[in-house]
């Protein structure tokens, strides 16, 4: 069975993007399209992971009755350091995530936290993140645009804070203390 167009676009457009082919995985989830999680080197020693499959429907929030024709469709994005240990756990973890929308009803948007409650690969400290606007613009497809946001990993101590002060505050914390944010194992920032 043959991919649908949207789905051929929007690997196409990551593709040229990563200037490679990615190395991909599937996970499926009961009563859920199969969600497949695409990796990209952007350069030696970090990965991409990119979700494919969560934008073949309009995000439509869990309060809605009736899923919306015209509803925002995304991707999700985690950048972070190569670690051979990470790659089997974050593909599912980026998968959990990227089905959210069709099996909770949730609608990501910049600025709001996800918290996974455990951690996003092997001693990683980060349980979740905050999502933001990616590098890489909308995408079209015959189905509408695409847009590809970014999961910052974050700590679920740094996530309590942020749902308290705010995105922009904890991207200022992060950036005064220059945290890595492609580290899975760094501890959260000081937040006194």
């Amino acid at each position: 069975m043959s991919a649908p167009e949207p789905m051929i676009s929007i690997e196409k457009t990551l593709s040229d993007h990563f200037g490679q082919r990615p190395t991909r995985a599937s996970v499926s989830f009961v009563g859920v399209e199969p969600i497949e999680v695409l990796r990209f080197e952007p350069i030696p020693g970090e990965r991409a992971y990119v979700s494919l499959g969560m934008s073949r429907h309009p995000m439509t929030a869990a309060s809605q009755v009736l899923v919306g024709a015209d509803g925002p469709r995304a991707e999700l994005l985690v950048h972070v350091h190569d670690d051979p240990g990470h790659s089997e756990v974050l593909w599912r973890q980026l998968a959990v995530l990227a089905a959210a929308p069709a099996v909770e009803g949730v609608v990501y948007t910049p600025g709001m936290t996800v918290d996974l409650g455990r951690p996003l690969a092997p001693e990683s400290r980060c349980t979740g993140g905050l999502v933001v606007e990616s590098p890489l613009a909308a995408i079209d497809t015959t189905a509408g645009p695409v847009s590809v946001l970014q999961v910052l990993p974050a700590t679920s101590t740094e996530l309590a804070w942020c749902r308290v002060h705010g995105a922009a505050a904890l991207r200022e914390r992060w950036a005064s203390t220059q945290a890595d944010l492609l580290d899975l194992g760094r501890r959260a920032v000081d937040l006194n």
